[in-house]
């Protein structure tokens, strides 16, 4: 069942938008579920965000509550995201792990020419909670990228709100840092490249590799509940793993052999990704360039292997890819410092 980790509800509660008493009077039982469980259900988030609306007088609720989410907040996404090598790599980072600390919504990134936009999609079906999630989910990105570079790009990044927001957006403006976007057709917040691809003075590789591997555990724990992305990505790591442990170099399974793996038809996968925003391409996709990062580290693996390992035919073809998820060239990544001394 769709949950959210605790911690987030708790810091909605907490901020006192709305008398306490009033959030809780349909569900008097949730501060209990908060004390013994460390999720809860999707529909109590939904209702406690309906009364928050309901009877908050702060316009900027959502923004606000984005504006606290520390890295604490986030557990071992939080603390890999802030070790991250890079603000892009830190704001991929966090997409892409964030689903296991909330898992009602999905996110896409996608280069332009000049940017780099992430997008962010709803998947409560519950249009008041995808407001509040997307409005509090790129304030904190904002927060994220003014933490990295020591101080807030204003106006430099651009955020977008399929909400037309007619009655705040005086109040907004005055919040974000970003320029704004309003009656957008999708939730999304465009990164110019040079802020993409600036180096985090906070980088420590060996914060971001342990740290992956807590959310690595988590993502694991999760699979077992049957989330179909889940299982999907838990499958691409494990076969990476194994890549990088006995140098098979492999190519990744196909989403036929995947799906004959897992004993579902084509079609069942395809669908059931589409629910949860995804696709078998787009999960390879993103653990190919994780993997890719983690075998540049290591000498005994060619720039040829690695292509061959992550299942490109031809070398030029893995360079080409990874040049437009990181900037740079796999040899150029390889030697650079940070990498090498591990800094």
């Amino acid at each position: 069942m769709p949950g959210i980790v605790k911690a987030y509800v708790a810091i909605a509660i907490n901020l006192q938008f709305a008398p306490v008493e009033r959030l809780l009077e349909d569900n008097p039982g949730l501060l209990e579920q908060l004390e013994k469980h460390d999720r809860i259900a999707l529909e109590d988030a939904v209702q406690l965000v309906h009364k928050l609306y309901l009877h908050s007088q702060e316009v900027n609720m959502a923004a606000i509550m984005g504006r606290h989410l520390g890295v604490a907040s986030h557990g071992p996404v939080g603390y890999a995201t802030l070790s991250a090598p890079t603000v892009g790599k830190a704001l991929t980072t966090f997409v892409e792990w964030f689903r296991i600390r909330c898992d009602t919504y999905a996110a896409r990134i996608s280069e332009r020419e000049d940017a780099y936009e992430i997008t962010i999609s709803d998947t409560s079906g519950d249009r008041a909670f995808e407001t509040f999630f997307a409005e509090a989910f790129l304030r904190a990105f904002e927060v994220l990228i003014a933490t990295l570079m020591a101080e807030a790009p204003k106006h430099q990044t651009t955020l977008y709100f399929a909400s037309e927001a007619i009655n705040r957006r005086a109040q907004m403006c005055a919040e974000y840092d970003s320029r704004l976007v309003f009656a957008a057709n999708e939730n999304k917040m465009s990164v110019p490249k040079d802020i993409w691809f600036f180096r985090s003075p906070l980088y420590d590789r060996d914060a971001y590799e342990f740290n992956l591997g807590k959310c690595r555990q988590l993502l694991a724990a999760q699979a077992e509940q049957g989330r179909i992305d889940m299982q999907v990505r838990l499958r691409l790591q494990n076969h990476f793993e194994r890549v990088m442990l006995d140098q098979s170099m492999s190519a990744p399974p196909s989403q036929k052999a995947l799906c004959e793996a897992m004993n579902i038809t084509e079609r069942t996968m395809i669908r059931r990704l589409k629910r949860c925003h995804q696709s078998y391409r787009n999960i390879l996709e993103e653990e190919r360039q994780r993997h890719a990062e983690r075998m540049l580290r290591d000498a005994r693996y060619s720039i040829a292997q690695i292509a061959d390992a992550l299942g490109y035919r031809e070398a030029a073809n893995f360079c080409r890819a990874f040049k437009k998820w990181t900037g740079q060239r796999p040899s150029d990544y390889r030697r650079a410092p940070d990498v090498d001394a591990g800094i």
